[in-house]
């Protein structure tokens, strides 16, 4: 029987949630198979919010507001604009496949039977920089326009307020650059005008001033995106001691976590006796352990606190289970003479198969064999980065139109 991921109608929260779950089942590496997720995604918050793991170009921050705004003008009513909002979010994709830089233009393999458009992937983003400014999910926004049109009527022959105390209603920020000349037929292309990436990163710097996605959009160097890890940005002097401090708990969270789900895959390669995982697992468990070694003093000394700290400021929850594999797992480092002696741990082995119990009950793979067969060989032992090869992608396109300089501002 096929699987299915089902949400009531509650929240824009609750249904990005989900949809970001489903994102995660699409690379293996990423997969929360020991419920870390909590902790990965406060801190992917806290630096970069806004994105997310399959948001591809800066581009669609303002195509996604553009396109809407003109059904908008065009008075479509709430009964026919989510089908000419999907066909115009269609023609976008087709005329942009058509330009020289196609990276990470939707539609390039699917077409016009993209499942996920721009918009759902963007929506979020878009309220979290203060672009959109309609308060709840897309549905509940195609839903309100023919009251939101109505309510627009009122406003009609006013005097413009110059102080701003009166204004007509709107879903969208006021100081949204304008199209390019043409939108949505001429002059579409992925990269940003100086106007288009000014405006992205005041929206950032305006709405998240303290997250590490704002300190990199004001310094708009090309060279802080050539780090590997986020962490590896601590050192910038624009850095405030708090977001230096989370960044410090994100790297030894992320180190000393990932040999859990390495021992997990390397338990479930003994189980399948495939010789091959099994030596490869040793391998990248040696590895791990060097990493962990490699972090000296400051691993020995550290506690997870922060890591709660973090999950606690964003409002995500976090039982008491989770914390206490956690805690128990670097507890377990902590009091080994080197990392590498985890593999033959029985405690260690022992804390990964109660906890993948714990979260799957009957359908664990380290205890029901037909859950094992079903396994591929990799899940999820990539180390966590938070979203940062993803906020890269959006900060080198911001980047690249801050550079053109305001002399070449126009309708480039």
């Amino acid at each position: 029987m096929m699987s299915s991921l089902t949400w009531l109608d509650y929240s824009e929260s609750d249904r990005r949630s989900a949809l970001d779950v489903i994102d995660l089942f699409r690379e293996t590496s990423t997969l929360d198979e020991l419920g870390l997720g909590s902790a990965r995604d406060s801190f992917a918050d806290l630096f970069f919010p806004g994105t997310s793991t399959v948001q591809t170009r800066a581009c669609y921050f303002l195509l996604i507001p553009w396109t809407f705004l003109r059904l908008e003008r065009l008075r479509t009513p709430s009964s026919k604009v989510m089908a000419r909002a999907r066909q115009a979010e269609l023609n976008l994709n087709r005329r942009m496949l058509t330009g020289d830089d196609k990276l990470g233009v939707f539609g390039a393999q699917a077409g016009d039977a993209l499942k996920r458009l721009p918009s759902e992937v963007y929506w979020g983003g878009l309220g979290s920089w203060g672009i959109r400014t309609f308060s709840s999910h897309m549905w509940a926004y195609f839903r309100s326009l023919d009251s939101f049109y109505r309510s627009g009527n009122r406003f009609r022959g006013t005097p413009r307020d110059p102080e701003g105390r009166v204004a007509p209603p709107a879903n969208w920020h006021p100081h949204l650059p304008t199209p390019p000349p043409g939108f949505p037929y001429d002059n579409l292309s992925v990269a940003l005008r100086y106007q288009d990436a000014a405006y992205l990163r005041d929206r950032i710097q305006a709405r998240h001033p303290e997250s590490l996605i704002a300190v990199l959009a004001g310094r708009a160097d090309l060279a802080d995106l050539q780090f590997d890890w986020p962490w590896q940005l601590s050192r910038l002097p624009e850095m405030t001691p708090v977001l230096r401090r989370q960044l410090h708990d994100a790297k030894l969270f992320a180190v000393c976590m990932q040999g859990a789900p390495l021992l997990y895959n390397l338990m479930l390669a003994e189980l399948r006796q495939h010789n091959e995982w099994t030596e490869d697992y040793r391998r990248r468990l040696d590895g791990w352990a060097a990493d962990v070694n490699a972090l000296g003093s400051a691993w020995r000394n550290w506690t997870p606190e922060g890591v709660w700290q973090a999950v606690r400021n964003t409002g995500r929850p976090v039982g008491y289970p989770t914390r206490a594999f956690v805690e128990n797992w670097v507890d377990n480092l902590k009091r080994g003479d080197s990392a590498s002696a985890v593999v033959g741990s029985s405690y260690a082995r022992t804390l990964v198969r109660d906890r993948e119990v714990q979260l799957k009950r009957s359908r664990a793979r380290l205890t029901n064999p037909r859950r094992l067969e079903l396994w591929g060989g990799d899940s999820g032992t990539g180390r966590m980065d938070y979203r940062w090869g993803s906020a890269k992608r959006i900060l080198e396109d911001i980047f690249n139109g801050l550079a053109q300089g305001e002399s070449d501002a126009g309708d480039s």
